[in-house]
């Protein structure tokens, strides 16, 4: 015969396609008669095949990579490493090394064009770029006139709002405009249950439940962002130094 809690926790649960409750819940409620099963985990072939029908939908509004003889060969190792996360459905990490391909770039281009051009790689140099963060990468490419201020402010929001709370995993401020709407909240003590709209940025558990949503929603957007600034910049440099 069906507890009266398991009577409540099915009607609850019809439509839903989330269920969240904390290990110590679950094991309390297994405790009182509720058959709660884990699902197992996906197969291999389940997993790659699901990753193939998605990679399908989005593969036709990746951006084609810069012209090669522009192209130095780590630029286009991040773009190859991006493509592949973005297809096999690691979006997170897309968009991390969509931070990582525009702060590489623009050591790269602001190096070649303090050096003089490609032929006059040193190493030593190079080690200096290295050692600065983003906001100077940014700000030492403006000064070798390689971004105009526009873009300059346009990358400087991006480093706020995507590449730094992405670079150092900042979940709560990744998933602070999320709003889980309409959810049924059960209370085990007394059975009852009461329908609340609860910000992610007050709720751990939402967090990681919203971020792979977030980070499905923005990925594209990031990546392209990121293509157009490389872009930008190799061409500034192409026009200085044939200039």
């Amino acid at each position: 015969m069906k507890t009266e809690i398991q009577k409540s926790m099915e009607q609850l649960a019809k439509g839903a396609d989330t269920i969240i409750a904390s290990p110590a819940t679950i094991e309390k409620l297994r405790n009182q008669g509720l058959p709660l099963e884990s699902a197992p985990a996906p197969t291999l072939e389940e997993r790659f095949q699901a990753r193939k029908a998605s990679a399908k939908d989005v593969v036709q509004f990746l951006p084609e990579l810069p012209p090669v003889e522009l192209l130095s060969p780590a630029i286009k190792s991040l773009y190859e490493e991006i493509i592949d996360c973005i297809l096999f459905g690691l979006n997170g990490a897309a968009i991390t090394l969509s931070g990582n391909l525009i702060e590489f770039t623009l050591k790269h281009v602001t190096f070649v064009k303090e050096a003089g051009g490609y032929q006059n790689y040193d190493p030593d140099k190079w080690d200096q770029f290295e050692k600065i963060d983003f906001s100077n990468a940014i700000g030492r490419a403006k000064r070798a006139g390689l971004l105009d201020s526009k873009m300059r402010k346009r990358l400087h929001e991006f480093r706020e709002d995507i590449r730094n709370p992405y670079s150092h995993y900042n979940i709560r401020k990744i998933t602070r405009n999320v709003i889980a709407g309409h959810v049924k909240v059960f209370n085990l003590e007394t059975g009852e249950y009461d329908e609340q709209d609860i910000p992610a940025e007050q709720n751990p558990t939402i967090q990681a439940v919203a971020k792979p949503l977030i980070d499905k929603r923005n990925v594209l957007f990031v990546f392209q962002f990121a293509d157009e600034v490389v872009k930008y910049v190799l061409k500034r440099l192409e026009e200085s130094l044939v200039g």
